[in-house]
């Protein structure tokens, strides 16, 4: 694989084949970072649209001071806080319920259970508040390091961590919970 400064180079000389294989190369990432950010796959796959849409747009003038990876991830990252603020005067309630990618194990029991878990994981995402959300998901999906966060979102870098830290105990406490939930039930 090419390394990034590489893709970008050709990128920004209108090499098109530069363009599908960035995005081959992130697009895995990046869909769970909208998918867990958005909670809904189609507008994941809008958003990402986007990002790689605005990206072929400016090819020619991309610059990138970090890597890569952290500016498509910050790009998804405010994409997906623009559909947000559109979907909330919209008045569209979020969806609470993903389709969950399974393990590409053969065995079915394997897979309910892996899918069970990670619907279970999803919807714990989902029902934590954005600001919380998005440092979770920025760090542990999009691979980003505290300070990172902290500048794409202009916060403290100890707010990104606080942000991150309450939502790994809400995530634990919601989980906790629906397994509770349904040992009892």
């Amino acid at each position: 694989m090419l390394q990034d400064s590489d893709l970008l180079i050709r990128l920004n000389q209108g090499d098109a084949d530069a363009l599908r294989l960035i995005y081959e190369e992130y697009v895995d990432d990046l869909v769970v970072v909208a998918m867990s950010l958005l909670g809904d796959v189609h507008a994941a796959e809008d958003c990402l649209q986007d990002v790689f849409t605005r990206l072929a747009q400016h090819a020619g003038g991309v610059r990138i001071r970090r890597n890569l990876k952290g500016y498509l991830v910050c790009s998804v990252a405010n994409g997906a806080r623009d559909h947000l603020r559109r979907r909330a005067r919209q008045s569209v309630e979020l969806i609470e319920e993903q389709d969950c990618r399974t393990s590409a194990e053969d065995d079915p029991v394997t897979r309910l259970i892996e899918a069970e878990r990670s619907a279970r994981f999803f919807k714990a995402v989902s029902r934590l508040p954005y600001e919380q959300r998005e440092a979770f998901v920025l760090h542990l999906r999009g691979g980003m390091k505290f300070r990172e966060i902290a500048a794409i979102l202009d916060i403290s870098t100890n707010t990104a961590k606080s942000r991150y830290r309450y939502a790994v105990e809400k995530i634990r406490t919601l989980v906790g919970n629906e397994i509770e939930n349904d040992e009892q039930g």
